[in-house]
């Protein structure tokens, strides 16, 4: 088992096709093939199930994958350690959609032209789901909201680090038919236009909105997968939504929309503890240089 056949494996289980990964590896589907077979007997076990020409991952496969990713990450992380000056190779950043949208552009370009030997893998998911590929070594770090526990403070995973870097004045948007609204309290019904369950800025606006709707009725949500989306939904009358006013800023908003303030939300990188490269260091000064908040 060496390195190669780890990566020749992760791209095999990232495709689940020998041609996609083939064409992704540069190399021809029979070397893939062969040099998977050639793992599985070494490993002697089956790291693929193979049905009607389809690939899926084997139980076994599964398992193998989360340490075929840890490893990778220690060996890309190695090499860097290397050359500290120099930072190259891969770093696989994830960030919230938001994030993404208002934040990063700027320092991304910059981070690209001082470092143009590093290739830089975003990836936007919701909260929950990054700190999940953070931990499992599937990302090297990640752009998140950490929730709050019931007195306030950042609940993180023991084996991460945090580093504040963002401070998001939250808005909660209203349909024209509430336009009447002017707090908070206010509010007796409605729904809630919202990313999946795992997203902080969901768990805020369910939080804030529990126990205001009229006669206990719960607020009633519908998943939505981009903020253009969430808006389309409250400008239809029948929806309200949370986002950051970095990102509302962004977007054309509807006339006659009710926009209320709902607090506040952090912005933090993580990474794991165990976890260094010139990259990622190099990638935080940047974020800190557009940080709003003080040091």
């Amino acid at each position: 088992m060496n390195h190669s056949s780890l990566e020749i494996f992760q791209v095999v289980a990232e495709e689940l096709s020998i041609v996609k990964a083939a064409k992704r590896l540069g190399r021809v589907q029979s070397n893939v093939t062969t040099r998977i077979q050639l793992l599985e007997e070494e490993l002697n076990t089956t790291l693929f199930i193979r049905e009607n020409k389809k690939l899926r991952l084997s139980p076994e496969g599964k398992k193998f994958l989360v340490y075929t990713k840890k490893i990778l990450s220690l060996a890309q992380e190695a090499r860097q350690s290397l050359h500290p000056t120099m930072p190259a190779g891969m770093l696989a950043l994830g960030s919230m959609e938001c994030t993404a949208a208002s934040r990063l552009a700027e320092p991304l370009a910059a981070f690209c032209q001082l470092f143009p030997e590093v290739t830089v893998n975003l990836s936007s998911h919701h909260t929950q789901l990054l700190t999940e590929k953070v931990l499992l070594s599937e990302l090297d770090c990640a752009l998140v909201a950490l929730p709050r526990g019931r007195q306030g403070n950042i609940e993180c995973h023991e084996s991460l680090h945090f580093k504040p870097l963002f401070e998001e004045e939250l808005r909660l948007v209203l349909p024209v038919r509430m336009g009447q609204v002017k707090k908070l309290s206010d509010i007796e019904e409605g729904r809630l236009a919202a990313f999946a369950k795992g997203c902080t800025y969901r768990e805020i606006a369910v939080r804030l909105l529990t126990g205001m709707a009229k006669n206990g009725r719960q607020i009633q949500i519908q998943e939505i997968n981009s903020y253009h989306s969430m808006l389309a939904c409250v400008a239809s009358g029948g929806y309200m939504c949370l986002l950051p006013e970095s990102v509302l800023n962004l977007l054309q908003i509807p006339d006659g929309l009710n926009i209320l303030p709902a607090g506040t939300a952090t912005t933090q990188l993580i990474w794991r503890k165990d976890y260094s490269s010139p990259a990622m260091d190099n990638l935080l000064k940047l974020l800190q240089n557009t940080s709003n908040i003080s040091v």
